[in-house]
């Protein structure tokens, strides 16, 4: 019988006996009255900065009852559930499915897929990810940004070039998401990824894991596509036909499929686009653009873990502000130890992201602070309340950040942005210094002011006093801010039904694109929700 102790606490200096020891006597057992016992999930207390302290959940396999009582709160009997494939409908497929994209989305439904015989088709209008990273390097050094090869667009999606997180707010409770947790680390993920309560990998190492499960896919029988980007479908009475794509020739391909699985990413516009003339039913969505803030990560240490700062892994913080005129300003994607990125994707506008190394050893880290926007704000700007108005308010943003930084990232400290003035020779000098250890891509010092709605400026500025009094600070003249982060999320939702069919049956809106997702592993679990759909009402029979 397994129990799982909760809230087992351990000094930072301890060692990995010292775990089994504490659960032995919590349990009131010998060694020999367990068979095995691992760490379910890990954290740090860091509450009462004098005595900071690990807290680890462990599962053990006891062979006898254990002595000890104990409440429910310390210590319950589970059954760990280990993920299955689920097993074959019943009914002949004779085409392969096809997923548009090979985000975490689209990489998980073609894996699972893969797995129970299907072998997809896949199209990837990116390119392979060791090819992706070079255009992204060039991009990076001033060269030309290739639209469908970025920082967002490729194999992996925008998380592969981003700091790889793994947290989700998901309960996981068939297993799902420790089956995702586990296949990275089947691939080559460190193992701690499993149970510490904020894993994370780093682009370094999630390009290789991605590529090393994009072979395992090939080799199960999947039919890669990579540059083909997707540009139309044909449907008899509402039901999918095929689909087309352009490949790396420029020319227009057919694939006949009854089932795509579309998981084309938050920024998929040309595709949001093509739905739209299609009448494929979508909603406008609310999302939040703001800008990354960049502070030393000693600072971040030392308020997180004062005393004990430099024991410690690098510091992450979530912070959150509801203002009095009614927005909410909030962190985003925090990147302990890296850099904030260009991440523009289309010509003539310019959005930012933020990376991290697995090391995360660089000397600054960097958040999005970004302000709720709603289909209300697009209304406003003049963008109707189509399904595309959002897409439409980023564009107008990214524009104006493009215009304002002359094709370069905007830079300036907070201390200019509250006095909406660009920096002086001085401040401008300062960041000069240490561009190279906080940013990504070419820089130009400019006011962010020009480049956001004066309503997330103004809440910007009320968001950092409020910070400051969290994160002592946080709020200091000299915090760099870069700008704009404007893809926190998709500006669209693609209706499903409960099938998870779209409007088009056949064609299954999946992953952050689609509006069901949020980060790498809410879309992986989606993609593995798509693809068990067509598992489980089909088999394969390609004769």
């Amino acid at each position: 019988m397994i129990y799982r102790i909760h809230q087992l606490k351990l000094p930072l200096e301890h060692k990995p006996e010292d775990i089994k020891q504490k659960a032995l006597t919590f349990l009131g057992l010998k060694p020999s009255d367990i068979s095995d016992i691992f760490v379910f999930k890990r954290s740090v207390d860091a509450r009462d900065k004098s005595r900071l302290c690990y807290i680890y959940a462990v599962d053990v396999d006891c062979n006898k009852k254990p002595v000890k009582r104990f409440r429910p709160n310390e210590a319950e009997v589970v059954v760990p559930f280990e993920y299955k494939l689920p097993e074959h409908g019943k009914k002949a497929l004779t085409k392969p499915p096809v997923i548009i994209g090979f985000g975490p989305a689209g990489l998980f439904a073609a894996y699972i897929l893969s797995l129970s015989g299907f072998k997809p088709v896949v199209l990837e209008r990116g390119k392979k990810v060791e090819e992706r990273q070079k255009d992204i390097d060039t991009f990076l050094n001033g060269g030309r940004l290739d639209p469908d090869s970025n920082v967002l667009f490729g194999e992996g999606g925008a998380g592969t070039f981003s700091d790889g997180k793994l947290n989700t707010l998901i309960k996981d409770r068939d297993g799902k998401g420790r089956f995702v947790l586990k296949t990275f680390v089947d691939f080559g993920a460190d193992e701690d990824i499993m149970y510490d309560s904020k894993p994370h990998i780093g682009t370094d190492k999630l390009s290789l894991i991605i590529k090393s499960i994009r072979e395992k896919i090939v080799e199960l029988g999947a039919d890669l596509r990579f540059e083909s980007r997707f540009c139309d479908f044909d449907s008899d009475g509402n039901i999918l036909k095929n689909l087309k794509y352009i490949d790396k020739n420029n020319e227009e391909k057919i694939v006949e499929t009854g089932l795509a699985i579309l998981s084309t990413g938050h920024s998929g516009r040309d595709v949001f686009e093509l739905l739209d003339t299609k009448n494929v039913s979508m909603q406008s969505k609310a999302f939040a653009i703001g800008v990354r803030a960049i502070h030393p990560q000693k600072l971040i240490n030392e308020n997180q873990y004062g005393t004990y700062a430099d024991q410690l892994p690098a510091a992450a913080y979530k912070l959150t502000a509801n203002l009095d005129n009614g927005r909410s300003v909030y962190s985003f994607c925090m990147c302990p130890g890296g850099y904030v990125v260009n991440s523009s994707s289309e010509e003539g506008t310019l959005s930012v992201n933020g990376m991290s190394y697995s090391g995360r050893n660089g000397e600054y880290a960097n958040a999005a602070i970004i302000v709720n926007v709603t289909p209300e704000d697009f209304e406003k700007e003049g963008f109707g309340n189509s399904a595309l108005s959002g897409v439409e308010f980023q564009r107008k943003y990214e524009k104006k950040a493009y215009e304002c930084g002359n094709g370069k990232i905007p830079v300036q400290n907070l201390k200019a942005f509250v006095e909406k003035r660009l920096c002086n020779d001085t401040e401008a000098s300062d960041i000069e210094g240490i561009k190279d250890k906080m940013i990504k891509g070419q820089i130009c010092f400019s006011d962010i002011n020009d480049c956001l709605p004066v309503f997330v400026c103004e809440s910007l500025v009320k968001g950092f006093e409020n910070f400051d009094r969290k994160i002592k600070g946080f709020g200091a003249d000299s915090t760099v801010l870069a700008g704009i982060e404007c893809r926190t999320s998709s500006p669209v939702r693609i209706v499903r039904d409960e099938s998870l069919f779209s409007t088009v049956k056949g064609l299954i809106p999946c992953g952050e694109g689609a509006g069901y997702a949020g980060g790498i592993m809410s879309a992986a679990l989606d993609g593995i929700k798509a693809a068990e759909r067509i598992i489980s009402e089909y088999y394969p029979d390609y004769s």
